[in-house]
């Protein structure tokens, strides 16, 4: 009898020790399936995550620089809309718009000095000697009394070509900003007035590409408009460049008495075709141009195989 209750016990003993292995089995699966479970999710996110971080932005491509590229952008309008009248007052100039306490004149011609320049600052701001080459004439100075400073794109055509609407801080914008400003001798600054590249071109040919490359520049910065005469005669003057655009380094004469007679700017012959360049002539539906025929330049055939504007 007490043999059998002993082996009822053992067996009650071993059964209960199954059942708990099963259950701790059972247990670590469904812990290890959750901890797979987790994992997966944690890498699923991760990669989700990575995808959002490395998607490209969309970015505008910036324009060329090229100077014909420039001009070629450039809006043509022979009969601008003008909004009142021409008056120099209302371009408040040679205004000390860096506040520095020089005003944009003496800024000019500080920044135009070949050496130097020597500035009396004695109750406020004016250049008393440097050395200036006019690079419109090759006319060469030390004394700034005798250079005007030219405003590059003349407050007048800037008011013809868009300047009409503006309001007076813009204009005090352009009639001071350095860039468009030049120090020259006071004769050609007069002789050039207020006209355009069509009307008028410096003296010195191998200024011609500074020349037209600067009034191009001016005019996309304030994005002002040009004649069909205006664009033409920039795109000559591109013709002349040869390494790039910088303004000639020397002075030919040691006068501004001296001045050569500025030559009158070449115009194409009376029935020449003329494109400024590859644009105007696709828009005038000349496009291709071979060699011999009207309007064909070498300035427009990039490879030089009697095919221009391909």
């Amino acid at each position: 009898m007490k043999r059998r209750y002993f082996g009822a016990i053992l067996f009650v003993a071993l059964l209960a020790i199954g059942c708990s292995t099963t259950t701790d089995n059972q247990s670590r699966s469904a812990s290890s399936q959750s901890s797979r479970s987790t994992s997966s999710t944690s890498t699923t996110t991760s990669t989700s995550s990575t995808t959002t971080t490395v998607v490209p932005t969309t970015t505008t491509a910036p324009l060329s620089q090229s100077s014909r590229d420039r001009l070629a952008v450039l809006t043509v309008n022979d009969r601008p809309d003008i909004r009142g009248t021409y008056d120099r007052t209302d371009w408040p100039h040679w205004a000390d718009t860096d506040g520095n306490g020089c005003d944009a004149r003496q800024d000019a011609l500080i920044r135009w000095s070949k050496v130097n320049a020597t500035v009396n600052r004695s109750g406020g701001c004016r250049v008393v000697t440097g050395l200036w080459v006019s690079p419109y004439d090759g006319v060469q100075t030390n004394n700034p009394s005798d250079f005007d400073i030219d405003h590059m794109v003349p407050l007048e055509n800037a008011f013809r070509s868009g300047g009409s609407f503006w309001e007076t801080p813009q204009r005090r914008q352009f009639a001071n900003d350095q860039e468009n400003l030049i120090a020259t001798s006071a004769s050609s600054n007069r002789s050039k007035g207020s006209k355009a590249p069509n009307e008028w071109r410096p003296a010195l040919r191998q200024s011609w590409c500074t020349y037209a490359d600067t009034w191009i520049a001016i005019k996309v910065k304030y994005r002002l408009s040009v004649t069909t005469g205006e664009r033409d005669a920039l795109g000559q003057m591109l013709d002349t460049c040869v390494f790039g655009s910088t303004w000639p380094q020397d002075g030919i004469t040691t006068s501004p008495q001296a001045t050569p007679a500025p030559t009158p700017a070449p115009s194409p012959a009376p029935g020449e075709v003329y494109y400024a360049n590859c644009t105007a002539a696709r828009a005038a539906g000349a496009a291709p141009i071979y060699e011999g025929q009207p309007g064909y330049r070498l300035q427009l055939d990039g490879d030089k195989d009697g095919v221009a504007c391909e």
